[in-house]
């Protein structure tokens, strides 16, 4: 007779309950009780700790998952994941057996970023390093999914302390990932204004501070510039500026001016202007680049390192300093040191307010730079003359958009305010400037922004009246253009004196306007006239070859007895003959030039023959044939008639040939 022994029945709900009480222990009471528990359930000790583990994990899924189901923070609030605590001295993880891991220094999560478009998410991040300095990141979320190091590396480059362990950077990570803010910010890609939707606009400065109307979110700058901190840097006072460096402008037009245009950037989006401004172009050491420090010192350092630039640049550098300096001043130093090649196309990018466009690595576009700015720029030579040195013509839509100013070689400080020469003003305002900077344009955008809440639509109506005021100063008949870069001047003569009416510049009534006319009347002077820029070229061009030709090339006619022409020398051989010259009724030459040669000297200065024809005749420089025709038939010895272009001498002015005169 066999007798089978039955394993006994395991009782699960016993079971069940020891394991919960095991569980609850500590890690010393445990490892008393496991052997007794697991003889009195019958299960061996590493099974009983294998069960005890797993409802330890399963507790631990649970409190995640209820900590999880939280509502969301409230704004200002932080939430960490569970097991992760912000201590004193840093984020921490809670290990369990282990305790607590210190992952990284301590820093704040001031809320969640992302871009106007819903695009670009991450974390606003600040903390102090080492030395004190505090740091603010937006830190894009793309980091937590790429390379190892690689977020890490970014933090620790900027003076957070991170743990280098493993273990450590993956909870680093798992706490970046899964944090809750309760405030949201916008990340911005430029500086100036921004707007969301249904607020008013803030402006926001290189360093990322923000100014303006109170708005439901804070609006951060995404990428700084290398030297953010001290392009908009700030010294000394607002007063101590009016007092070092502003007052000793007055009567100082280019001065002035610079300083005056240096207030237009913050003026250009609300009154719908584009962007554009000044050349300075003069010989070395009539104070250029000194007049271009005083206008720099109204946003921050001016000097290399901080807000002055040089021309010397890539494309890709003029982007960024533009961007950099977007509803604010770009300042340009020494134009000659550009590529001669670029300096046009320079201007147009400037001036459209647009970067080039470029692919990203998966063919989808990149986000193509774009900003508003007022553009100051210096340089011994005007654009023109830069641009010729390739060969290039300068088009008139550049002349527009960065005009040169032409500045005499003595003259332009005739008011010292008390120096006893002009090198002891100049050696005070160079001090000066390191001391007092970056105070002037904080104060008017503080009093702009004022302005615009408490009485809109001023600003419209005083701009209006400016452009009324210089438009008085043209005449009637000027060219568009001329209206434009006389448009430019009206704001700056608007920007200095609004920053006089707020109290930021120590100057008298009218004198930043005073000063603009003056600059303007100078660009008149210097350009020819208030015609269209082509037709200044087209003047230009056939001015030039009759002074350089119109002894040499051009054969000399004079009535005979019987009133037809005949050469004035017969037996005097004209090499390469560019066409013949007469007196008229009142003793005046007249050039007379064949198509064909009329043609090659457009052709030769970049023109067009017949525009250049019509913008003479319209000058009253060139006597047209009959009908429509601009070319009039002239009886020519050995030729009879032939159609010539009939340029009068007037267009030369007080230049003569010698034997023309004689």
């Amino acid at each position: 007779m066999s007798t089978d022994t039955a394993a006994p029945e395991r009782d699960l709900a016993a079971e069940a309950l020891e394991i919960t009480r095991l569980a609850d222990m500590d890690a010393v009471s445990y490892a008393r009780a496991r052997k007794q528990s697991a003889q009195a359930l019958g299960l061996t000790v590493g099974a009983l700790d294998k069960a005890v583990q797993a409802e330890l994990r399963r507790r631990e899924a649970d409190a995640a998952a209820d900590y999880r189901k939280k509502a969301p923070p409230a704004a200002g609030e932080v939430r960490w994941p569970y097991g992760l605590k912000m201590r004193a001295d840093g984020l921490h993880v809670d290990t369990g057996e282990n305790g607590l891991l210190w992952l990284s220094a301590p820093f704040e999560v001031l809320g969640e970023a992302r871009e106007a478009s819903g695009d670009g998410w991450g974390l606003w991040l600040r903390w102090k390093d080492r030395d004190g300095r505090e740091h603010t990141w937006p830190m894009p979320a793309r980091l937590l999914m790429v390379g190892p190091g690689e977020l890490e590396a970014a933090l620790v480059e900027r003076g957070l302390r991170v743990s280098p362990d493993p273990a450590a950077r993956l909870h680093f990570r798992r706490a970046l990932g899964e944090v809750q803010a309760g405030s949201r910010v916008t990340l911005v890609s430029r500086t100036g204004w921004h707007a969301q939707p249904g607020q008013d606009p803030a402006y926001v400065l290189a360093d990322g501070s923000a100014f303006g109307c109170k708005t439901s979110e804070a609006m951060v700058l995404k990428l700084q510039a290398e030297a953010a901190v001290q392009l908009v840097a700030q010294a000394g006072t607002l007063e101590g500026w009016q007092q070092q460096i502003a007052a000793h402008a007055v009567g100082n037009d280019m001065a002035v001016a610079a300083i005056a245009g240096a207030f237009v950037g913050p003026l250009l989006e609300p009154l719908g202007e584009p962007s554009g401004g000044l050349h300075l172009a003069g010989r070395s050491k009539v104070g250029k680049t000194l007049a271009l420090r005083l206008g720099l010192s109204v946003w921050g350092m001016p000097f290399k390192g901080g807000a002055l630039r040089d021309w010397r640049s890539t494309a890709n550098g003029l982007e960024g300093a533009a961007e950099e300096s977007s509803d604010g001043l770009l300042g340009l130093d020494e134009l000659h040191q550009a590529d001669p090649r670029e300096v046009a196309s320079g201007i147009y990018m400037l001036a459209n307010e647009s970067g080039k466009g470029r692919m990203r690595r998966d063919t989808s576009a990149a986000r193509r730079r774009t900003w508003r700015t007022f553009i100051l720029s210096t340089g011994e030579l005007d654009i023109g003359s830069v641009v010729a040195k390739a060969g290039q013509k300068l088009p008139a839509g550049a002349e527009v958009r960065l005009p040169s100013i032409p500045l005499p070689s003595v003259g332009n400080w005739p008011r010292l305010h008390g120096f006893a020469s002009i090198d002891a003003m100049m050696g005070h305002l160079h001090a000066a400037l390191r001391q007092q900077h970056g105070t002037a344009g904080r104060a008017f955008l503080a009093s702009l922004i004022r302005d615009r809440a408490t009485t809109p639509g001023a600003l419209d109506q005083a701009a209006a009246a400016m452009r009324s005021i210089f438009a008085q100063t043209l005449k009637p008949d000027a060219d568009a253009q001329v209206r434009d870069v006389a448009r430019r001047f009206a704001l700056i003569s608007l920007a200095g004196e609004l920053a006089r009416a707020w109290g930021i510049l120590p100057w008298p009534d009218g004198e930043a306007t005073r000063a603009a006319q003056a600059m303007l009347a100078a660009w008149l002077v210097s350009r020819g006239g208030a015609g269209s820029g082509e037709e200044q070229q087209h003047l230009r061009a056939v001015r030039l070859f009759l002074l350089a030709h119109g002894a040499s090339r051009f054969v000399a006619l004079n009535k005979a007895d019987g009133g037809d022409w005949q050469e004035t020398f017969p037996d005097k051989t004209v090499p390469n003959r560019a066409g013949w010259r007469r007196r008229d009724a009142k003793g005046k030459e007249n050039y007379l030039i064949p198509p064909v040669i009329w043609r090659e000297v457009c052709a030769e200065a970049g023109i067009d023959p017949t525009e250049t024809a019509r913008t003479l005749r319209d000058q009253g420089m060139l006597e047209p044939g009959d009908g429509k025709n601009l070319a009039q038939k002239v009886r020519i010895p050995g030729l009879d008639l032939v159609r010539c272009y009939s340029v009068k001498a007037d267009l030369l002015g007080d230049s003569q040939p010698a034997e023309v005169a004689a």
